[in-house]
Protein backbone atom coordinates (compact mmCIF):
# COMPACT_ATOMS: atom_id res chain seq x y z
CA UNK A 1 0.00 0.00 0.00
CA UNK A 2 3.13 2.16 -0.27
CA UNK A 3 3.48 3.24 3.07
CA UNK A 4 5.77 5.94 2.69
CA UNK A 5 3.88 7.54 -0.03
CA UNK A 6 0.66 7.32 2.08
CA UNK A 7 2.61 8.77 5.52
CA UNK A 8 3.46 11.87 3.50
CA UNK A 9 0.13 12.17 2.12
CA UNK A 10 0.85 10.73 -1.42
CA UNK A 11 -1.23 9.01 -3.69
CA UNK A 12 -0.32 5.26 -4.02
CA UNK A 13 1.93 4.58 -6.78
CA UNK A 14 -1.06 2.15 -8.34
CA UNK A 15 -3.41 4.83 -8.53
CA UNK A 16 -1.56 7.16 -9.79
CA UNK A 17 0.37 5.73 -12.47
CA UNK A 18 -3.49 3.65 -13.39
CA UNK A 19 -3.59 4.83 -17.17
CA UNK A 20 -7.35 3.31 -17.22
CA UNK A 21 -8.39 5.01 -13.57
CA UNK A 22 -9.33 1.73 -12.57
CA UNK A 23 -7.67 2.10 -9.09
CA UNK A 24 -8.93 4.77 -7.47
CA UNK A 25 -8.02 5.73 -3.89
CA UNK A 26 -9.50 8.05 -1.65
CA UNK A 27 -11.72 8.21 1.04
CA UNK A 28 -14.42 4.79 1.04
CA UNK A 29 -17.51 6.89 1.27
CA UNK A 30 -16.40 9.26 -1.57
CA UNK A 31 -15.03 6.26 -3.71
CA UNK A 32 -18.68 4.11 -3.27
CA UNK A 33 -20.58 7.55 -4.66
CA UNK A 34 -18.60 7.22 -7.66
CA UNK A 35 -18.80 3.32 -7.78
CA UNK A 36 -22.54 4.24 -7.57
CA UNK A 37 -22.76 6.39 -10.06
CA UNK A 38 -20.33 4.87 -12.63
CA UNK A 39 -22.95 2.00 -12.06
CA UNK A 40 -25.48 3.82 -12.66
CA UNK A 41 -23.86 4.79 -16.04
CA UNK A 42 -23.60 1.12 -16.90
CA UNK A 43 -27.16 0.17 -16.01
CA UNK A 44 -28.36 3.14 -17.58
CA UNK A 45 -26.55 2.02 -20.92
CA UNK A 46 -28.21 -1.29 -20.92
CA UNK A 47 -24.85 -3.29 -19.14
CA UNK A 48 -28.46 -5.05 -16.79
CA UNK A 49 -25.50 -7.15 -15.05
CA UNK A 50 -23.08 -4.46 -13.71
CA UNK A 51 -22.55 -5.06 -9.99
CA UNK A 52 -20.31 -3.64 -7.09
CA UNK A 53 -18.82 -6.79 -5.89
CA UNK A 54 -17.65 -6.17 -2.07
CA UNK A 55 -19.31 -2.64 -1.41
CA UNK A 56 -22.07 -3.74 0.77
CA UNK A 57 -21.35 -3.72 4.15
CA UNK A 58 -24.48 -5.90 4.54
CA UNK A 59 -22.50 -8.68 3.03
CA UNK A 60 -21.06 -11.83 4.55
CA UNK A 61 -17.52 -10.00 4.78
CA UNK A 62 -19.18 -6.14 5.86
CA UNK A 63 -17.71 -4.54 3.52
CA UNK A 64 -14.55 -4.06 2.24
CA UNK A 65 -11.71 -1.50 1.62
CA UNK A 66 -11.46 -2.25 -1.88
CA UNK A 67 -14.58 -3.35 -3.83
CA UNK A 68 -14.86 -3.98 -7.69
CA UNK A 69 -17.01 -2.92 -10.75
CA UNK A 70 -18.04 -6.24 -12.33
CA UNK A 71 -20.05 -6.83 -15.42
CA UNK A 72 -20.75 -10.54 -15.25
CA UNK A 73 -20.87 -12.87 -12.34
CA UNK A 74 -18.50 -13.02 -9.52
CA UNK A 75 -17.75 -16.94 -10.48
CA UNK A 76 -16.59 -15.42 -13.85
CA UNK A 77 -13.90 -13.57 -12.07
CA UNK A 78 -13.02 -16.28 -9.80
CA UNK A 79 -14.54 -14.53 -6.90
CA UNK A 80 -17.14 -16.32 -4.64
CA UNK A 81 -20.47 -15.30 -4.48
CA UNK A 82 -21.05 -14.94 -1.31
CA UNK A 83 -18.15 -13.69 0.36
CA UNK A 84 -17.34 -14.61 3.77
CA UNK A 85 -14.61 -13.91 6.57
CA UNK A 86 -12.47 -16.88 6.81
CA UNK A 87 -11.76 -16.40 10.58
CA UNK A 88 -15.44 -15.79 11.37
CA UNK A 89 -14.74 -19.22 12.77
CA UNK A 90 -11.66 -19.49 13.50
CA UNK A 91 -12.47 -20.51 17.42
CA UNK A 92 -14.15 -23.48 16.41
CA UNK A 93 -11.70 -24.54 13.94
CA UNK A 94 -8.59 -24.19 16.40
CA UNK A 95 -11.46 -26.36 19.10
CA UNK A 96 -11.76 -29.41 16.73
CA UNK A 97 -8.33 -28.78 15.86
CA UNK A 98 -7.59 -29.24 19.86
CA UNK A 99 -9.48 -32.57 19.70
CA UNK A 100 -7.85 -34.17 17.22
CA UNK A 101 -4.11 -33.23 18.23
CA UNK A 102 -5.58 -34.68 21.57
CA UNK A 103 -7.23 -38.26 20.03
CA UNK A 104 -3.50 -38.47 18.25
CA UNK A 105 -1.84 -38.27 21.60
CA UNK A 106 -4.15 -40.56 23.24
CA UNK A 107 -3.74 -43.17 20.04
CA UNK A 108 -0.04 -42.30 20.54
CA UNK A 109 0.10 -43.06 24.44
CA UNK A 110 -2.34 -46.35 24.25
CA UNK A 111 -0.23 -48.03 21.21
CA UNK A 112 3.20 -47.27 23.24
CA UNK A 113 1.49 -48.94 26.32
CA UNK A 114 0.04 -51.96 24.71
CA UNK A 115 3.53 -52.29 22.85
CA UNK A 116 5.12 -51.98 26.75
CA UNK A 117 3.22 -54.53 28.21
Amino acid sequence: MCYDRLRDDMTPACAQACPTESIQFGPLQELRQRADQRLATLHDAGVADARLYGADPDDGVGGTGAFFLLLDEPEVYGLPPDPVVTTRNLASMWKRVAVAAGGLVAATVLSCLRRAS
